[in-house]
């Protein structure tokens, strides 16, 4: 097995594609016969320094086939607690680091999404992980607005946001104003896998969005004057009802004790419920009375 190991670290030194893509697809079978094999697991372990220090100068690498078998790799070095708690201090910071900068800089897709997976996976320490709470933090919103328009993008960037309220509690609420836009504005998408995965991220986290922080209060109400009331409106107009409303309740929730500063802003958000409490179809007049 060591010697296994060994092979697998001398094809990923090599210079050449051809040897780094044999490394992976080795590496890769090995950590998943890991899974069900301790011994394997263990030999991860021991030589977690020097894989991860070849993942680590890989996953930027200008090859998607090459970036993407380091990331799938280097995600489950960061996801089994037997192998993080082995990797030395040096080697988590320079994961931290790395994750954040490759998410918003690269140009492939893939990496951007894989990226985002491995921290929306990893089980690292909470002290480490609030050293480097603000890389993350853009790392994630960057992939929330999605420059490169993937909704796998997207998924993978609330699947991060949900696991970083898990770890970072505090620190994900106090910056809730900043990550919960990108997820909120999704509700009033036409693509519903689009706003299915918003909603389900919203339940997830719910005890950092309600009742909301008055940073993220003020810039509801700003996102609601400039863009969130015409959009339900437009949905309105496309007889999708019962998407507006539901987005509806998350938005005046998460507007909470502000709308008494906004009064204007509530009773324009009440025209709303206005038309669709007097709708024709009872599902429509339920889901408004609810």
């Amino acid at each position: 097995m060591a010697d296994e190991i060994g092979e697998i670290q001398y094809l990923l030194s090599c210079g050449d594609k051809s040897s780094k893509c044999s490394g992976y697809s080795s590496l890769l079978h090995f950590q998943e016969h890991a899974t069900v094999n301790p011994s394997s697991l263990r030999s991860l372990s021991f030589s977690s320094h020097s894989i991860v220090s070849s993942l680590i100068s890989d996953i930027s690498n200008p090859d998607e086939e090459i970036s993407a078998q380091a990331l799938k790799c280097l995600g489950f070095m960061i996801y089994h607690p037997s192998i993080v708690s082995s990797l030395p201090l040096d080697d988590v910071n320079l994961v931290l680091e790395s994750l954040p900068k490759l998410i918003t800089t690269t140009k492939l897709k893939s990496a951007c999404n894989l990226g985002v997976w491995c921290i929306s996976v990893q089980q690292l320490g909470e002290s480490l992980l609030a050293t480097h709470f603000h890389s993350l933090l853009l790392a994630i919103v960057h992939a929330l607005d999605n420059p490169m328009g993937s909704l796998s993008t997207t998924f993978e960037a609330t699947q991060a946001v949900m696991k970083l309220c898990g770890q970072l509690s505090k620190q994900m609420r106090d910056s809730s104003h900043i990550w919960a836009p990108p997820i909120y504005r999704r509700l009033l998408s036409t693509d519903k896998r689009e706003r299915d995965a918003s909603e389900r991220c919203l339940l997830k986290v719910k005890t950092e969005v309600i009742p909301p922080s008055l940073d993220l209060s003020k810039v509801l109400a700003k996102d609601m004057k400039s863009k969130l009331l015409s959009g339900m409106n437009k949905l309105l107009d496309k007889g999708m009802k019962i998407q507006v409303i539901q987005a509806w309740g998350w938005f005046i929730r998460m507007l909470g004790s502000h709308a008494f500063k906004t009064r204007q802003l509530v009773n324009d958000s009440l025209k709303i419920l206005e038309c669709t409490f007097t709708d024709l179809d009872p599902q429509v007049q339920i889901a408004t009375l609810v």
